[in-house]
């Protein structure tokens, strides 16, 4: 089997749980959301992409083409790794920013902020690393582990 089959299935794979979670997204929205909200709802969605064209994707595009550098002294799955971290802990960031922003505003109601947002980030953005360390590190053993053991004829 061919290194190009399988990414072709994950792909697919990944193209249809995007295609049911904005089913159960949009179904939630006209089951459970005021049509007079709609459209505040929309112009959020429309801030996001423009968010995520204007930010989010160049650096995610700086930051790979710098691990593609990188990447060759460490193995493209290394690398992939790396790639996908970032663009998670990215993610991670730009939900939690307006949580932290209201929270450093003040909320009229105490209890609807009730979580300490920067800190949930923070162990966020720690968990990623570790997780991200731990498997960059095993790729690198199994690597060096292959490479090493004599091949058997």
């Amino acid at each position: 089997m061919t290194r190009g089959r399988p990414i072709r299935v994950v792909r697919v794979v990944l193209v249809g749980l995007g295609a049911v979670l904005i089913a159960i997204g949009g179904g939630a929205l006209v089951v459970g959301v005021p049509t007079r909200q709609w459209s505040g709802i929309l112009l959020w969605l429309a801030g996001a992409v423009v968010l995520h064209d204007a930010l989010f994707a160049p650096l995610v595009l700086i930051g790979s083409r710098v691990l593609r550098r990188v990447g060759a002294r460490v193995s493209w799955l290394q690398v992939a790794v790396v790639q996908v971290a970032l663009v998670v802990g990215a993610a991670v960031t730009l939900i939690a920013i307006p949580g932290i922003a209201a929270q450093a505003r003040g909320a009229r109601n105490p209890s609807v902020l009730v979580f300490p947002y920067a800190l949930h980030l923070g162990v966020a953005w720690a968990a990623i690393g570790v997780l991200t360390a731990a498997t960059v590190l095993v790729i690198a053993l199994r690597r060096r582990r292959r490479e090493t053991s004599p091949s058997v004829p």
